[in-house]
């Protein structure tokens, strides 16, 4: 799909990868730019750095009355899923809250937003939603082991939306990179990508409308690695922790 003159909603847009987006999103020519962000101070901020053609709006991906908002932006040209919350450490013994709140915020979340803004796409029988994953949703990554499951659940949702919504000329995108440099990973010692780069690739994904894509080298030696040797990849990964 096209950006020049699109609406998009990207949600997580006041830091990090969301805001990156917000800035090439509006440098690709999108038409309005719905920034969907949970405080007052990071909308203010928003303004000030876009004063045109971004709209930052209140949005926790976790909250009824915020998401069912959405449905009255009009319509959608292009949904970015990319509210995320990251916890560290071994499953068995990490706060259940937070994995409570990882499952609530990364996957059902997700859900949440597209079932709002599906319906309209399906209306004009057009649109592109486009899922945040890691490319450690296809073999687990340890270190931020509860939070590659609730991408690898992502991942396996985004096919299923894929396939109730392809009739309808709507296409679902899960983009799958590795570590970026923002602050959810301020605690990873692992190569990082800048999340100006991770947002142009998700771009030309979108252009090009590639199916389920890893983005940058890392994710795709990732993809390599599980191709050529799959058990001794993910024993590898087990270091990683």
């Amino acid at each position: 799909m096209e950006i020049e003159g699109k609406r998009v909603l990207v949600s997580g847009a006041s830091r990090g990868l969301g805001k990156a987006l917000v800035a090439a999103f509006v440098a690709a020519g999108a038409g309005e730019v719905f920034a969907g962000t949970r405080t007052d101070d990071a909308r203010n901020s928003l303004r000030q750095e876009f004063p045109e053609r971004v709209t930052p709006i209140q949005l926790d991906v976790t909250s009824d009355p915020d998401v069912d908002a959405v449905t009255q932006l009009g319509p959608i040209n292009i949904l970015v899923n990319n509210a995320g919350v990251a916890g560290f450490g071994n499953p068995l013994t990490m706060s259940f809250d937070d994995v409570q709140h990882e499952l609530a915020v990364n996957y059902l979340g997700m859900l949440r937003l597209t079932r709002a803004v599906a319906p309209g796409m399906i209306t004009q029988r057009d649109g592109v939603i486009v899922n945040i994953a890691t490319a450690f949703a296809k073999v687990n990554l340890p270190l931020v082991g509860t939070y590659c499951a609730t991408k690898a659940a992502l991942l396996s949702l985004g096919q299923a939306l894929r396939a109730y919504l392809s009739d309808d000329n709507v296409r679902v995108i899960t983009v799958m990179p590795t570590t970026i440099d923002t602050d959810m990973s301020r605690g990873a010692n692992v190569p990082k990508m800048t999340k100006e780069y991770v947002a142009a690739e998700i771009l030309a994904a979108i252009r090009e409308e590639r199916h389920d894509p890893p983005i940058g080298d890392e994710a795709k030696g990732v993809f390599d690695g599980l191709m050529k040797d799959p058990l001794g990849f993910e024993q590898a990964l087990m270091n990683y922790k």
